[in-house]
């Protein structure tokens, strides 16, 4: 009997923990270049309606519910604001260095298994003058054979990622900079 309660502990704490980090498989690897270059070249044209459209929908729905407004409204909104916020803004040298991605999944209360890995980005601003180099971690989420990207520099944003991917909860994410260029 001891056996079988020491291999339904083991079991027990096996699934309670998150799978380990893995490398991306060929395919993920692939669909996610291909979305993270639409994605950051939306942001290199400060492309409001692009940069909104790689927003995950599970986050929008968090925000749109929290706000009391219907999800296109909402989508809309971000798209005027987002484009208020650029403009007189360049951006330029966007990047991402996808070159040590390690992918974790995780599975959501309605069953849907999760894809997300941490994409380390930089780009430069331009604006009134002032030249700065900026370094993020960028969440990007495999939901629904679909990439979606987020920034989640700083709390605020993490507890957003969070509301829509509880797994997000409570993990450590790296630091964003931001230096002026001299």
């Amino acid at each position: 009997m001891t056996f079988f309660r020491s291999l339904a502990l083991l079991l027990a704490v096996l699934m309670a923990h998150p799978a380990a980090a893995r490398p991306l498989d060929a395919s993920e690897a692939k669909s996610l270049d291909t979305s993270l270059g639409t994605y950051l070249r939306a942001i290199g044209r400060s492309d409001a309606k692009g940069i909104v459209a790689a927003l995950p929908p599970r986050v929008l729905n968090v925000f749109a519910g929290a706000s009391g407004v219907e999800t296109k409204k909402l989508e809309t909104t971000l798209v005027e604001q987002t484009a208020a916020l650029m403009k007189g803004t360049k951006v330029r040298d966007v990047t991402a260095d996808q070159s040590a991605l390690d992918a974790e999944e995780d599975d959501l209360a309605d069953g849907t298994t999760v894809t997300w890995v941490l994409v380390p980005t930089a780009f430069v601003t331009e604006a009134d003058g002032a030249v700065m180099q900026n370094e993020q971690p960028l969440l990007a989420v495999e939901d629904g054979e679909k990439w979606y990207f987020l920034r989640i520099d700083g709390p605020e944003r993490q507890q957003l990622a969070a509301l829509a991917y509880p797994f997000l909860a409570g993990r450590k994410f790296p630091a964003s900079t931001v230096t002026a260029v001299k």
